[in-house]
């Protein structure tokens, strides 16, 4: 009953507000308390992430763009823990008529030492760019007139020696998050970067993908399929 009286006398109908109202103040605080837990996280990420998009250069995107258009393959290579991310970027740029493979494993790629042509490109993921091996295939490659494009956190490496073009990759090491940020996300934003060129400036290749695509909707003015190959996607 005292406390009762007591919440009416500060302003409550009674004690259920009050009890309701301290429960939103304790959950709010609890939730501030949650997040700024993991706010430096966040911050690193943000970091890493403007830092991407201001030392990727459009006209290198534009020219990687136009040297996949050209080539008669398109590897994505990708070793150790670099593998799965090869194989994520080499499904999705498929889906845009590309025709695209990842190779994810040394023996793979020294069948290519010989095999490769002119016409092939290869898209390397070596954030050190140091690994003695990959630098020697590369320059197999380039020797046999293959286009080679790195993906590293140097501008100046053993593998760089062969790229035809280096893409930047943010370094993580200063960050106080460093042993927690998954650099793979910042390669695949890289590749969503180079994605997202195919869709605005090749107007092909943005139509192969809204066919492709089940999640992708396509514009009813850019759809030129007649009623039965609109029921055959479909299905």
């Amino acid at each position: 009953a005292s406390i009762i009286r007591f919440a009416q006398k500060v302003g409550y109908s009674g004690l259920n507000e009050l009890k309701y109202t301290m429960q939103k103040e304790l959950n709010k605080n609890s939730s501030s308390v949650h997040h700024s837990d993991y706010s430096s996280l966040l911050n690193d990420n943000k970091i890493l992430l403007d830092g991407l998009f201001n030392i990727t250069n459009p006209t290198d995107i534009n020219h990687l763009r136009k040297l996949m258009v050209q080539a008669d393959r398109i590897f994505i290579v990708g070793l150790n823990l670099n593998k799965h991310v090869a194989e994520i970027a080499a499904h999705k740029f498929t889906t845009l008529g590309l025709t695209v493979q990842a190779l994810t494993n040394y023996d793979t790629l020294k069948l290519y030492q010989s095999l490769s042509k002119e016409s092939d490109l290869f898209i390397t993921i070596s954030l050190s760019g140091n690994h003695k091996q990959l630098s020697t295939i590369l320059a197999d490659f380039k020797k046999n007139g293959s286009s080679v494009v790195l993906l590293s956190n140097y501008e100046q490496s053993l593998c760089a020696a062969s790229a035809n073009m280096t893409l930047m990759i943010p370094k993580t090491d200063l960050l106080h998050n460093s042993n927690t940020i998954s650099r793979e996300i910042l390669i695949l934003v890289l590749f969503d970067i180079i994605f997202h060129n195919f869709l605005t400036e090749d107007a092909k290749a943005l139509q192969t993908f809204q066919r492709t695509v089940s999640y992708s909707k396509l514009n009813k003015q850019d759809d030129t399929r007649d009623g039965l190959s609109r029921l055959i996607d479909l299905l």
